[in-house]
């Protein structure tokens, strides 16, 4: 989704990512204790961040030449998420919590100094900081204003936006995702935020934008644009937008290293802390489900086809062979991703040929050089039933063998398989009857004793 540069953008704290990973870095060689022993971890003393007070007091300096009047609460607010980004990306060894070390002594830092730059830290900490640090941050700014500090003028405002409205961007054809915007409004003025839900990957919030206009606004200036394509538009419930960001947040903090983008990281307090004050009890709609029975209807009607008989029709292929690669592909897009059953995209297919059929199918070679034409002909058969355009099932199929060689050649690698493939291949060259609990348990035990699943692979390859 093509978008113009965010304030965030314009933002750049060399300081933040240089000063406190080098601070972080230092503190781990002197290989002392961050959190005092026998005390809570959560709880920063001042003897923790004492010898970072240097750093906190050039930032606290610089905040004057990065944040000023006429800066937006907006752009406040995603500065504020940005340096959380950092601390949440620093990496303490043993006790150390860096968010506490960082966020904690800052705050702390901060609420002794009577400086209208430290009250702007602490302004903006309140505002995206989760708690406890976003709770202390506001308990100190409130006790640093009573001391009469002068203000910024957003410092009213941040923090105050609140969701006025939602709208879904989507391609109907491909849904490979879905970009959920959510419009708000308060004493600034209106902007948009938004978070692009990313359905081949499992439904992980992939990507974050911000946009100093009204979602309308915003919306308006995307469906003019001649780069969105096929992409539609509608408005939805703020409790179901709300209900998708909590989704997609939850499906990445399952990942240990989620694929998301660096505009993500940096804006995820920010959507975090909006988050936390948009409605509850909305509901992301549920993918259609097929049925077993449904799914071997399919394959029967997917069998019926001309294209399918063809596939047969070659020397030694057998309609088994066809009717299990169809099931593999059927498999992956209704099982593993999420959206529109029975699409089958570019970009799935990509992740297919490349990934998931060369790791998991059990199939030999001679199966995996069938296994484009099956799947150009069940993405063409699929195409037809969702009635989608001849142009978009093409660039599906050009998909399948543009990556082809490289499917056959991945396959061939044992190294690229997982276990539950290594072990179906291995029973199936065997004869063992999948059945026979005693013969599979004698399997494996011999599997274990010869040096486990690795030397396995090894095996079935040099027998091929």
């Amino acid at each position: 989704m093509s978008r113009e540069p965010t304030p965030c953008e314009t933002i750049r704290w060399p300081l933040v990512r240089e000063g406190l990973v080098a601070m972080a870095g230092q503190r781990r060689k002197r290989g002392g204790r961050v959190t005092p022993k026998g005390g809570a971890a959560g709880r920063s003393s001042r003897p923790d961040w004492m010898g970072l007070e240097d750093i906190f007091a050039k930032l606290v300096m610089g905040v004057g030449g990065d944040l000023s009047d006429r800066n937006e609460a907006l752009e406040v607010e995603m500065w504020a998420s940005q340096m959380w980004s950092v601390w949440q990306e620093l990496s303490g060894g043993g006790d150390t919590d860096p968010v506490e070390l960082f966020a904690g002594g800052l705050i702390a830092y901060c609420a002794g100094q009577a400086t209208s730059e430290a009250q702007t830290v602490l302004r903006a900490m309140g505002a995206v900081a989760p708690d406890p640090y976003g709770s202390k941050a506001r308990r100190a700014a409130r006790r640093v204003a009573q001391g009469g500090v002068v203000e910024a003028s957003w410092a009213e405002a941040i923090g105050a936006a609140s969701a006025a409205s939602a709208w879904l961007s989507f391609d109907p054809v491909d849904d490979d995702g879905v970009s959920v915007m959510v419009g708000f409004e308060g004493p600034s003025g209106a902007h948009t935020l938004g978070v692009y839900v990313d359905h081949n990957l499992g439904g992980i919030a992939k990507d974050g934008f911000a946009v100093p206009a009204p979602v309308e606004e915003a919306v308006a200036r995307l469906q003019e644009s001649d780069d969105t394509g096929p992409v539609e538009f509608r408005e939805i419930s703020v409790a179901e937008a709300a209900a998708r960001w909590r989704d997609a947040f939850k499906m990445t903090d399952r990942i240990v290293e989620p694929p998301v983008t660096e505009d993500l990281r940096q804006l995820r307090a920010l959507l975090r802390a909006r988050l936390s004050a948009m409605p509850v009890g909305g509901e992301v709609p549920a993918d259609d489900e097929l049925s077993k029975d449904r799914r071997e209807e399919l394959v029967a009607e997917f069998h019926a086809t001309g294209e399918a008989a063809t596939l047969w029709d070659v020397d030694g292929v057998e309609r088994d062979d066809v009717e299990h690669l169809a099931f593999q592909a059927m498999t992956f897009s209704l099982d593993y991703l999420r959206g529109t059953p029975l699409r089958f995209s570019p970009v799935m297919v990509e992740m297919f040929s490349l990934d998931w059929a060369p790791r998991r199918i059990p199939a030999s070679e001679d199966a995996f050089t069938l296994l484009p034409d099956v799947l150009a002909a069940w993405i063409r058969f699929v195409g037809g039933r969702r009635a989608i355009a001849e142009e978009s099932i093409s660039e599906a199929v050009e998909a399948v063998y543009r990556y082809a060689p490289e499917m056959i050649d991945l396959s061939r690698d044992p190294t690229n398989w997982d276990p539950a493939k290594t072990i179906a291949l291995a029973v199936q060259q065997r004869g063992i009857d999948v059945t026979d609990r005693v013969a599979l348990g004698e399997f494996m035990a011999e599997v274990n004793r010869r040096g486990g699943i690795d030397v396995l692979a090894d095996s079935l390859v040099a027998r091929r």
